[in-house]
């Protein structure tokens, strides 16, 4: 179970960026909305960072595993990769649902989103099943979930893709296009706050086809990872020009909004563009603040709950902000000077949950039950 591959440290900051843009996303919805539609829609279209996430997630872990998967199942080895990914995502997961159960016990702020009766599916990583009717407890972690189950299948579909392989990747391919496609247009999808309102046709699903979003992802992040393999793009992939060239047409089209389905092939040719990449894009990726900002995505994308609470329970108002019922607005310099603020605290705050949580956990956790030391960047 011990990876072969060479570490691709220019996946590690592209994680960061996305976890920060996810961060300021939720700062726009919880704590004050300072960008408008009229002006972009770069920050709305945040949520879009997690399905790059599942993207890169399935080509990490194809990158790292698929070896020990090739010549089948066998129990040593599943249950060290398990115990692997669990050492990874649940830790950090279960403090901060700790955390947030024992404060609103504590303060008796029960409400629709902390409800005791979804304490048990976020528990056992069940919250991007459907089995609750909004999102619950720490509402990023609904991504965890998800993450979690498409791990669970991970082995089996290396197998099949070594079983039959051009049959498999097609069937993969066409698994993950009708499951995106179902989420923006076929299935029946409803706002937990107003069931009566129109549903955007957008991959902002959560709670209820979290599940199948991830899914999606991951297998492209899996197919993109056997594209990678054969060396075929490498040549016109691994150029600074290319990778320019995408990260120039996803922020445009954040910029104009397009329809959410084109994000998912930006974002297979982005994470190819980054992991291929050997100019200065590589250069700038390997800068040590970089590294460091991807190394503790993880943390600064779950753990943003503990600065958000204190705005979303009323207990700071900020000067020059026009609060009304359930929405807060101000002016974009101002927001934004706030949102920088926030940022750099809650980076500190996600340094912390790394350095004394995620981090010394999961290696406790793989030397008790996994027998081993697992990269830091799967």
């Amino acid at each position: 179970m011990q990876p072969t591959h060479r570490y691709l440290s220019n996946l590690t900051p592209l994680r960061g960026i996305a976890a920060i843009w996810v961060v300021v996303f939720h700062f726009q919805s919880l704590v004050v909305r300072f960008v408008f539609p009229e002006q972009t829609n770069i920050v709305a279209k945040g949520y879009l960072m997690v399905d790059l996430f599942f993207i890169m997630s399935g080509f990490i872990i194809c990158h790292v595993y698929e070896q020990s998967f090739r010549a089948g199942l066998k129990s040593g080895n599943f249950k060290r990769f398990i115990v692997a990914r669990f050492a990874r995502i649940y830790p950090l997961h279960f403090f901060t649902l700790l955390f947030l159960i024992i404060y609103i016990a504590t303060t008796k702020n029960w409400n629709l989103i902390n409800d005791p009766k979804a304490i048990p599916a976020n528990i056992f990583l069940l919250h991007s099943l459907g089995v609750n009717k909004i999102f619950t407890w720490n509402v990023p972690s609904w991504s965890i979930s998800a993450e979690w189950w498409a791990y669970m299948v991970f082995p089996f579909l290396v197998i099949f893709i070594y079983w039959k392989k051009s049959f498999a990747l097609t069937v993969l391919v066409l698994f993950a296009v009708s499951a995106y496609i179902a989420i923006l247009f076929w299935i029946p999808r409803h706002d937990p706050f107003d069931p009566t309102a129109a549903m955007l046709h957008n991959l902002d699903t959560t709670y209820d086809y979290g599940f199948l979003r991830g899914l999606a992802g991951f297998i492209c992040g899996m197919v993109l990872y056997k594209i990678y393999e054969t060396g075929l793009l490498n040549k016109l992939f691994k150029k600074d020009l290319t990778a320019g060239f995408l990260i120039l047409t996803t922020v445009v089209c954040m910029h104009f909004s397009i329809n959410d389905g084109f994000y998912i092939i930006l974002f297979v040719a982005l994470v190819l563009a980054f992991a291929l990449n050997d100019g200065k894009l590589h250069t700038l990726c390997n800068i040590r603040f970089a590294q460091w900002l991807g190394k503790i995505s993880y943390s600064i994308y779950l753990s943003s709950i503990f600065l958000f609470m204190l705005f979303f329970f009323g207990y700071i108002k900020l000067p020059g902000v026009k609060y009304a019922e359930h929405s807060a607005s101000t002016d974009f310099w101002t927001g934004f000077g706030y949102c920088v603020v926030f940022l750099i605290i809650h980076i500190g705050i996600s340094s912390i949950t790394y350095y004394m949580i995620e981090k010394p956990f999961r290696k406790y956790i793989n030397a008790r039950w996994g027998k081993e030391i697992m990269p830091v960047y799967a």
